[in-house]
């Protein structure tokens, strides 16, 4: 082999062996450039809720007790306790001559009498169980803003029936401090009760219950328009005309007798969000107006809607949880809709 042909095969061998190692800086480099460093970050498991508020209707099925119009009552057992057989609930007193305005007003001292006596009696049960001052500073004050919260929502009812558990935080919180003496005031109020009832004198009548029943004091007025026998059979144009009616006078009666344990509720709602319930589901609701107490409500009905007017979804529940308060008319909540998922930071 000639010196020029072996200098040809050289130089083309060089020229390979420089594409070879240019090709392998290039791949080093390329890698270099695209290789990460993997960090990681901390996620939280987060649920969220769609939550559907509503207005709802209250339907028991309530015997209202008469007595003459002349005659105040003195209740003997609590609002709303269960009465035995045969057992004397109330005892109202006519007296001739007496005008409507004399008996309201003798009704007001005795019905403010019995609701002080009733919150001593439940403060005692409190100031036993409850030994911290600091958690009862706390229920005063949620106890408080619940009331203004109700106020500002316009739901006086629901107000006063929070303004009343108020005062029972109030009072088993002067009875942890020692400001007083609970069997010495619920005494006093006794006897100041008796002596109203004996200045008035009239005729004691006694009200016996002629079967087991819970014995309610107040009547509302519409125990005949929201009629329980018809919550199975009324039409839409039905509900939205017991909505609208007035309300019967409360005058001249005892309260009212509450028949069955199963009670119903009445929802007005759209069709979109009616479509989210099933007949015979159940699904937890809370009665925001109630201490935001939460109870299991199995629908029964759907009452489609006609024109402009929501349809109506009825329930029915048969819990009666201590110390509710069935408002006619109350707020409720109700979950339509969970999503659970991570939340992933932004720096990721």
């Amino acid at each position: 082999m000639d010196r020029a042909k072996a200098r040809s095969i050289a130089m083309r061998c060089a020229v390979v062996l420089a594409a070879i190692g240019m090709l392998v800086y290039v791949v080093h480099y390329a890698l270099g450039q695209f290789s990460t460093t993997l960090t990681t970050l901390p996620t939280q498991e987060i649920t969220d809720y769609t939550l559907l508020g509503a207005e709802v209707y209250l339907f028991r099925d309530e015997q209202v007790i008469p007595c003459d119009v002349t005659a105040p009552v003195r209740h003997t057992y609590r609002d709303g306790e269960r009465v035995p057989k045969d057992a004397t609930y109330a005892v109202s007193y006519p007296k001739a001559g007496a005008t409507a305005s004399e008996v309201a007003a003798l009704q007001a001292q005795l019905d403010d009498i019995d609701a002080q006596i009733a919150l001593l009696e439940d403060s005692k049960g409190q100031g036993s169980l409850i030994t911290s001052l600091e958690g009862k500073q706390e229920s005063l004050a949620q106890s408080y803003y619940r009331v203004l919260e109700s106020l500002a929502a316009g739901s006086y009812a629901a107000a006063g029936a929070e303004s009343r558990t108020l005062l029972s935080h109030i009072s088993a919180y002067g009875m942890l401090t020692g400001q007083y003496k609970t069997d010495v005031m619920i005494a006093s109020l006794e006897n100041s009760r008796q002596a109203l009832l004996d200045a008035w004198g009239g005729t004691p009548t006694a009200h016996v219950s002629p079967y087991s029943t819970n014995f309610v004091h107040a009547c509302d007025g519409y125990e005949g328009v929201f009629d329980y026998s018809r919550v199975m059979d009324m039409t839409l144009s039905d509900f939205y005309a017991m909505t609208e009616a007035e309300g019967a006078s409360t005058a001249g009666t005892v309260g009212k007798m509450i028949n069955d344990h199963t009670w119903y509720a009445a929802i007005p709602m759209d069709e979109d969000n009616a479509a989210r319930f099933e007949v015979g589901n159940t699904y937890t609701f809370t009665f925001i107006d109630n201490d935001g107490t939460e109870l299991p409500l199995t629908l029964v009905r759907k009452i489609t809607g006609e024109g402009k007017r929501d349809g109506v979804l009825v329930f029915s529940c048969d819990r009666t949880p201590k110390g509710f308060s069935f408002l006619r008319t109350q707020r409720v909540q109700s979950v339509v809709e969970q999503v659970t998922g991570y939340r992933v930071p932004v720096e990721a």
